[in-house]
């Protein structure tokens, strides 16, 4: 464990989703005493976790400078299952299919080559014999047995046990008007607290708590989730499925197991298209549309149509979850420029679930000491430079 710095002894955190808990949980175990503050509740539907379970891979497409951090988030899932007697991280492994060419799929494997993640490839005609997936002769695909998914539910209550047991207390229904420069934190009803520190993990609402931080980098999206019913004599085939992800000209596809949730059905959702959709205009956080549009399915029944038959077209429910991108889809993990004192993590852009134990540890470490500065990848500064 770090020691506490004479700097920060107290850290307030503003949100308590997913990045909020885990930095709220290192900072706790670091022996710092943490407040957290929740406009909502321990759990809800408002931000960016919402729809079950999330995939965790070691495969990664977006950058092999990744795979360090999820290696150290995953075995940090692991532990806290086993402190907490909760499963936290279903290991089903992770498929990965798409078109030979196809150049994030390249990335993905040279990270595995790389950092000597096990993965097995397999040519279209292995693929088809060895999963339900009808692809064309040029695909190809990629097994890594490290993949899998995490129980978000479990994961949130996991995080907050250990937290609360460490000394951390959270406070819901709390709105958090404005964070000042000086490191005050404002409330909806007037009221003014201070910490030591204040870290930021507000999620989509970033932009209004902080809106000098990056202006006009920040774009909040809606995306849908869907959950399909097959017929019964392929549900057995489908609950064996690993996680998997589509790369290729219908976009970037992801889905789980038959029953993988509570829902019972096989979730199936589309992370990018690659043509812009209006999935992709931004939204108003506090105005998210709710509703199941024909928009909406239109990219997934396409996929399911011609890759993933075997599911049906029997839709059996959805939910809707924000994304909060930066123009790199990477993080943004840095303290104020202006007011060293304040630490912002956002900006997850859709593929942040997994490295929530990895990014509140980073967190713990900006906030412990002055001089440390985040990954460079990361930083505001490197945001504020891309287009």
């Amino acid at each position: 464990m770090l020691t506490v710095d004479a700097m920060h002894r107290s850290v307030i955190v503003v949100g308590g989703g997913t990045m909020g808990l885990a930095s709220a949980w290192a900072l706790a175990r670091a022996g710092v005493r943490v407040t957290v503050l929740e406009r909502f509740a321990h759990h809800h539907d408002r931000g960016s976790h919402s729809g079950y379970t999330r995939v965790i891979r070691q495969a990664y497409h977006e950058g092999e400078r990744y795979v360090p951090l999820v290696q150290q988030a995953d075995r940090d899932w692991v532990e806290l299952g086993a402190r907490t007697g909760r499963e936290l991280l279903v290991r089903t492994g992770l498929l990965e299919l798409g078109p030979r060419d196809d150049v994030d799929f390249a990335r993905s494997i040279a990270a595995c080559e790389l950092h000597g993640v096990e993965h097995h490839r397999y040519d279209a005609r292995e693929l088809s014999a060895r999963w339900p997936f009808t692809v064309p002769d040029d695909w190809h695909a990629s097994f890594s047995p490290s993949g899998g998914y995490l129980q978000i539910a479990a994961c949130f209550d996991a995080l907050r046990e250990e937290a609360i047991a460490a000394g951390a207390s959270f406070r819901y229904g709390v709105h958090v008007r404005a964070i000042e420069r000086d490191a005050t934190v404002v409330l909806d009803d007037g009221r003014r607290v201070t910490a030591d520190a204040v870290v930021v993990t507000a999620g989509a609402w970033l932009p209004e708590l902080l809106p000098e931080l990056l202006p006009d980098k920040l774009t909040r999206l809606r995306r849908v989730l869907t959950w399909w019913t097959p017929e019964a004599e392929h549900r057995e085939t489908l609950e064996r499925l690993p996680v998997w992800a589509s790369y290729g000209p219908l976009g970037f596809n992801y889905g789980f197991p038959f029953g993988a949730d509570e829902l019972g059905g096989v979730k199936v959702a589309c992370h990018t298209t690659p043509q812009p959709t209006v999935a992709d205009a931004p939204i108003a956080p506090d105005e998210l549309d709710r509703e199941l549009r024909e928009e909406d399915l239109a990219p997934l029944l396409a996929f399911i149509r011609a890759h993933f038959p075997i599911v049906g077209d029997r839709l059996l429910t959805h939910r809707v979850c924000m994304y909060t991108t930066t123009p790199s889809w990477n993080f943004v993990i840095d303290r104020d420029p202006a007011e060293p004192r304040i630490i912002v993590a956002g900006g997850f852009s859709g593929h942040g679930f997994k490295f929530a134990p990895a990014i509140g540890r980073l967190v713990c470490e900006l906030a412990m000491d002055a001089e440390r500065n985040g990954p460079p990848e990361f930083s505001l500064s490197r945001h504020r430079a891309d287009g």
